[in-house]
């Protein structure tokens, strides 16, 4: 899949998604996910012929963003989708749909303190057992950027 396509099929099957210049972003398409869709859009990707490339998280204000990278075989098309994590901090894992978001996802637990729910086995992959709270990625209040400012907006 191409990006200019990826646009206007992921736009058709209901998410939010603009292009994106790939030399200054590093990727082809911006998807904006509510976290209740994180599951629908990597099944929806899974189907399309993509994978997953990471997993992630961005402590920025007003709300921790959870990233996923998703890339096509076919052709030059990087897919950035972006969910902010809920109050609860639990997001929905999609380890069951891309075996490859365990690791990803156990490590953004580790370093951000994201639970995904629904995970298999979510246990510090990095820190040790009693580590497991401690979140060294999360920033003071004050050192967190808005979404607008790192180009979110």
């Amino acid at each position: 899949m191409k990006a200019g396509d990826a646009v206007l099929t992921l736009t058709e099957a209901g998410f939010s998604a603009e292009s994106s210049d790939p030399h200054g972003t590093g990727f082809h398409v911006l998807v904006t996910l509510e976290s209740g869709q994180v599951r629908a859009f990597a099944g929806w990707l899974l189907d399309e012929g993509f994978f997953i490339d990471f997993v992630t998280a961005v402590d920025a204000s007003p709300a921790l963003q959870v990233i996923y990278q998703f890339a096509h075989y076919d052709g030059p098309c990087r897919i950035n989708a972006r969910a902010p994590l809920p109050p609860s901090g639990a997001v929905d894992t999609i380890s069951d749909i891309y075996q490859g978001a365990d690791w990803h996802e156990r490590e953004t637990r580790d370093f951000f303190g994201v639970v995904f729910s629904g995970h298999h086995n979510l246990v510090p992959l990095i820190l040790c057992d009693e580590d497991k709270d401690l979140k060294p990625l999360l920033k003071s209040e004050a050192k967190r950027k808005a979404t607008d400012d790192i180009g979110w907006g």
